[in-house]
This record gives C-alpha cells, structure tokens and sequence, in this order.
C-alpha cells in the first residue's frame, strides 16, 4: 500500500488504518476503510453516475414536500475506528438530520436510507459487507441498484438484519411505502 498524504507514515506495509486516516483523505481519493486498509473504489462510470443524478433528483423533489435533507457519493459514514464508507446515497429524514457540526463524515448517528449502485467489482462488497455494516448502524432502510441488471432492491431493517420489502427489474415503477407519494420510473434510471 502506498503512502498517501495526510496518512501516518510510520504505518508500514502492514498497516493499519483508523477513521482519522480516512477523514484526512484527499476529496477526490476514492477509497474506502475497509477492516483497517484503504481500499480502491472502482471509479464511477457515466451510468452510475446517472443513475444517482436521476434518484437525486426525485428524493430531491419529493423532500422538497416531506422534509429531510440527501447528500450523493462522497460524504464519509463511520462504521467502526477501522471500518469506513462512503454510500452513493443518504438520505435524512425531517427530525433527523445529518448533524452539521459532522462536516468531515458522519461520526455519530445514522441515515435513514442508504443507497448502493452496484457495479461489477463492488456487487458482492454492497450485498454483503455494506449490507451488514449498515444493519450494524441501524439505517432502516437500504436500497441496491444495479443498473447492468436493471434492478433494484428495498431493503428495511427488522430485528437487526435486512428483509427484501420490494424487488423490481425493467422499467417497472418503483413506489416504497417508506416514502409516501414517491415514484421513481425504472426505466428513468437506466438511461
């Protein structure tokens, strides 16, 4: 692993990595905390990037009536001292804001909804690491797309671990009961 600016040197090869180090990344270094290493995130392709724009945008339209506050790719969540990520999506709802005061990364308290737009390499990291930190934070609810596949997943947490509440493909219209009134065409996302 190679020494970043902003890491502790004296690490070694065989480092290991906090939460310090991984908030003191570069903005544009696009590696996660992954059990005490940082790991390299695929960089996004137009399609995922799309994908996000387009989700935002309608969680946007719909907070503008609900309340609640999103942020897109970049925002750091912690998941343990060495455990860190950055979700393509969160979402806050009114009364649970993403604290202000947390503008590094979100040390304390949680989303309300994360989203994951899976890709070739990170597919099983979403569906089953990230799918197990996020119960661990207790984010009710999670969402995985993957638009290869042309398929999303809603995700809510029950007892401490997620069940599947909504699983679509192609371009049906996708209505989660968790946000009232909100309909995200499928079809809008695989553009």
């Amino acid at each position: 692993m190679a020494y970043t600016p902003g890491m502790n040197p004296s690490a070694g090869a065989n480092a290991s990595y906090t939460w310090d180090d991984f908030i003191a990344l570069e903005e544009d270094d696009l590696r996660e905390l992954i059990d005490g290493e940082l790991v390299e995130v695929e960089v996004p392709t137009a399609n995922h990037e799309s994908t996000i724009f387009r989700l935002a945008g309608a969680l946007s339209v719909w907070s503008d009536a609900h309340g609640g506050q999103g942020m897109v790719s970049g925002y750091k969540v912690r998941v343990s001292d060495r455990r860190g990520v950055m979700p393509d999506l969160q979402f806050y709802r009114k009364g649970n804001d993403a604290p202000a005061e947390q503008q590094q990364g979100l040390v304390s308290g949680r989303a309300d909804l994360v989203v994951e737009v899976v890709s070739p390499s990170s597919r099983r990291y979403d569906r089953v690491k990230k799918l197990r930190w996020y119960a661990q934070l207790g984010v009710p609810e999670y969402w995985i797309i993957d638009p290869e596949g042309r398929t999303l997943e809603q995700l809510v947490l029950r007892d401490g671990a997620y069940a599947i509440l909504a699983s679509l493909e192609g371009e049906e219209v996708f209505r989660p009961g968790t946000f009232e009134g909100l309909e995200v065409p499928l079809a809008k996302l695989w553009v």
